[in-house]
């Protein structure tokens, strides 16, 4: 443990005697001045009343540090994009889990409280079923892990990246079709998992296959355009790999491909390469423009489509 975070547990630790000082205090002399001055029957409800805020605020300074050091080790572990999702259930458990046994030990009957919750939550579930269907839809996104923080997505007809996941919404950072951010922020309830098919672009590994496509007449000498194409494809991949510090391993085995179609207008060569989501757009860019001063040198390569065969 390094400096910083021992000094944190020196603070907890400092702050959780000082409780229980405080309470010893109040039990001493607060508690029988209040016993004299309040009409009170039952002094033990006064008690549990106390405790019970005591243990609230101990479990709010304990989620705060405790947060702070699980903060730290997932960001030692590389888990950057899981922080702040996985930091939100640890908190939702904790509080849960520290309010119900404070329940349980202080109150009696707690059966009966337990059947009185249970008939008062019936009838909130059928007042709230988008809410709760939003709480499902974020505990299937937690444990199911369709997608995290960062993650690209498509559903339905909006693309995005995920920057925030709540117990109630998925806020997304829209992308249009190319892959670029358009600025605007797009909030999904999380119910849309239970019954939408999602796209994840960049689930496992940020690399996918993308393609361009060029098109020519049926005059062209579409052999010298394969040709042409497949060298300099190549040769932008390899210079992209050999200058990038983000290789996947499955890399080495999905090699650049590239395909020829008939279509009614025309010829259609496809080429199909493996490559990194977030710089797609700029590597597309560079092989069209390579390819073009390429193509452009032959006379008897004709860009576009023709209307008819004849």
């Amino acid at each position: 443990m390094d400096k910083k975070g021992l000094n944190r547990w020196v603070v907890f630790f400092g702050l959780l005697i000082s409780m229980l000082f405080v309470y010893y205090l109040f039990k001493k002399l607060v508690f029988k001045f209040l016993v004299n001055i309040l009409p009170l029957n039952d002094t033990n409800t006064l008690e549990k009343v106390f405790i019970f805020l005591v243990v609230l605020i101990l479990t709010y300074f304990f989620v705060s540090f405790s947060s702070r050091l699980l903060k730290g080790y997932l960001v030692r572990k590389n888990e950057k994009r899981d922080v702040k999702l996985l930091i939100s259930v640890y908190r939702y458990f904790i509080w849960t889990l520290v309010i119900f046994i404070t329940f349980s030990l202080l109150f009696e009957q707690i059966g009966s409280l337990i059947t009185s919750v249970g008939l008062i939550g019936f009838g909130i579930t059928l007042a709230l079923q988008k809410p709760i269907l939003n709480f499902v839809g974020w505990l299937t996104i937690v444990f199911g892990k369709a997608y995290k923080i960062g993650d690209i997505i498509h559903l339905s007809n909006v693309n995005g990246q995920v920057y925030d996941i709540t117990v109630m919404y998925t806020n997304l950072s829209e992308m249009n079709n190319e892959g670029e951010h358009t600025g605007k922020s797009i909030s999904l309830p999380n119910e849309f998992i239970l019954t939408t098919p999602i796209t994840n672009y960049t689930k496992g590994t940020s690399f996918i296959w993308d393609e361009l496509n060029i098109y020519l007449t049926f005059h062209s000498n579409w052999e010298k355009t394969l040709k042409i194409s497949n060298k300099t494809l190549n040769e932008v991949v390899k210079d992209y790999f050999r200058s990038s510090q983000k290789i996947p391993k499955s890399a080495n085995t999905e090699k650049p491909i590239v395909r020829m179609y008939l279509t009614e207008k025309g010829i259609n060569i496809k080429l199909r390469y493996f490559i990194d989501f977030h710089v797609a757009n700029q590597f597309k860019t560079e092989l069209s423009g390579k390819l073009l001063n390429e193509l452009r040198k032959n006379k008897d390569i004709i860009l576009g489509k023709t209307e008819s065969v004849v």
